[in-house]
């Protein structure tokens, strides 16, 4: 018996079964800290949110990841300070060999730096680095690097312009009960 594998499982089902559909944010955050996510004080997550492996996500200040995201710790999730992740995004660090006889799984790490917007249900692969100030629309499926204030749409996803703004934002999200 593998009881690592069973720790995990039961961790998953803890997490992804009742601490993510409690509707206070104050104890839903609680409760990922103690299972060794990094989140600042005022980021949030939002109710319904899937996690897999908590100790290899951090979030940055004032970062939201809205309701009913995917977050995969596996590999190592690094998100940036001011970050909006909107509802229905799945941000993704493992994956398997194509072309390995063995369906070989590996893991690698997805950053997303600061001041990125995610729109609604865009997919974000394994090892991909979304840099400062990215606009991901929503549907889009992102493999792979980005530049600095790209604006990339579609799947897979396409820089269509620079994002244009003259300073940094902080987002003041608040919801108590979602």
């Amino acid at each position: 018996m593998d009881w690592n594998q069973i720790g995990h499982n039961l961790e998953y089902i803890v997490l992804n079964k009742f601490v993510n559909q409690i509707p206070s944010w104050t104890i839903r955050r609680y409760l990922y800290l103690k299972f060794r996510m990094e989140i600042a004080s005022d980021a949030r997550i939002g109710i319904g949110t899937v996690i897999v492996n908590p100790s290899g996500i951090r979030i940055g200040k004032r970062s939201v990841v809205n309701e009913n995201c995917f977050l995969d710790g596996r590999g190592g999730l690094k998100i940036g300070r001011d970050t909006s992740i909107s509802a229905y995004t799945k941000i993704i660090s493992a994956s398997h060999r194509e072309h390995g006889d063995d369906f070989q799984y590996f893991t690698s790490e997805t950053k997303i730096g600061k001041h990125v917007w995610i729109g609604t249900g865009a997919t974000i692969l394994d090892g991909s680095y979304i840099r400062d100030y990215v606009v991901i629309g929503a549907g889009a499926v992102l493999k792979g690097d980005t530049k600095e204030r790209d604006i990339l749409v579609g799947n897979p996803a396409y820089r269509i312009k620079k994002r244009e703004i003259k300073k940094d934002y902080h987002l003041k999200y608040i919801a108590y009960f979602r």
